[in-house]
């Protein structure tokens, strides 16, 4: 791994190329002399920190947003393949840049396409990844808990063995002043899922390493093709809930959100139907 270069806090660069980190504006935008980036010195730090010896070649990233994240690790992993999957229609903020410089040429973005579609994403890792395995998932996309929880079932089984999964800004809900997505069920029951997972079956994920913004899971080295993956079938709870304070919550959780809607509104027209 390549070694970031810090002016100061939110200033660094990779390689040459100039960085800003940016997590208190969303407004700045990427030019000719900085490309911005929405993660700040510690998660990047954590990055090195758990990846630092481990040999990533092919990456594959729900989420890009203004497409920095994939400038950063093609430079920083020394990538040779980098793959970005976004529900927007574009990232083009970044576009000259890649255009001109010979880290585009590694760098491929995929527009239009749901994380937690499943048809999709399962065509687009066929065709990008069929002859090089992906060494390094990353999912920076809705943070929300089922659509987190539906890519993870669906990538993770593609991920190599010994490879490394990471879901991004897992914490929201237990930020001190953060107030995003509320009513949304918390990003931490799927980190706890996945812990119970790591407990009960470490022959499919053999470890995970967790701070405030970031989780990294680490799939087995002995792991084998897990055919129709889903979380629950590979930890026990013991009488362990997780619950939901409400119905709209669980159905939240259990579903994306239009097809929650739609569910609860049947259930409640039944409900009105029989009791009238």
């Amino acid at each position: 791994m390549k070694a970031i270069e810090w002016k100061n806090q939110t200033e660094f660069s990779v390689n040459g190329v100039k960085f800003f980190c940016s997590l208190d504006d969303y407004t700045r935008k990427t030019d000719n002399d900085r490309i911005i980036i929405l993660k700040d010195r510690g998660s990047l730090e954590s990055y090195c920190q758990v990846l630092g010896n481990t040999r990533v070649r092919n990456l594959l990233e729900f989420g890009i947003l203004e497409g920095g994240s994939a400038v950063l690790f093609t430079l920083l992993m020394e990538l040779e393949k980098f793959v970005g999957i976004d529900i927007r229609d574009s990232a083009r903020g970044i576009e000259p840049f890649l255009a001109r410089h010979e880290v585009g040429k590694k760098i491929k973005f995929h527009f239009s396409v749901s994380q937690s579609d499943e048809h999709a994403v399962l065509k687009l890792i066929k065709n990008e990844f069929a002859k090089s395995p992906i060494d390094l998932i990353i999912d920076d996309a809705s943070h929300q808990y089922a659509r987190t929880k539906r890519t993870f079932e669906i990538a993770f089984p593609h991920l190599r063995a010994g490879g490394v999964y990471v879901i991004e800004d897992w914490g929201w809900p237990h930020w001190k002043g953060y107030d995003g997505f509320m009513g949304e069920p918390a990003m931490s029951m799927l980190i706890f899922e996945l812990v119970m997972l790591c407990a009960t079956s470490p022959e499919v994920v053999s470890d995970i390493r967790i701070f405030p913004s970031f989780a990294f899971i680490r799939k087995s080295e002995a792991a084998t093709d897990l055919v129709d993956f889903s979380i629950e079938k590979f930890y026990q709870k013991r009488g362990l809930s997780l619950g939901f304070q409400n119905p709209e919550q669980e159905m939240g959780a259990r579903f994306p959100a239009r097809r929650a809607r739609r569910i609860l509104e049947a259930i409640r027209n039944l409900i009105n139907t029989i009791f009238r």
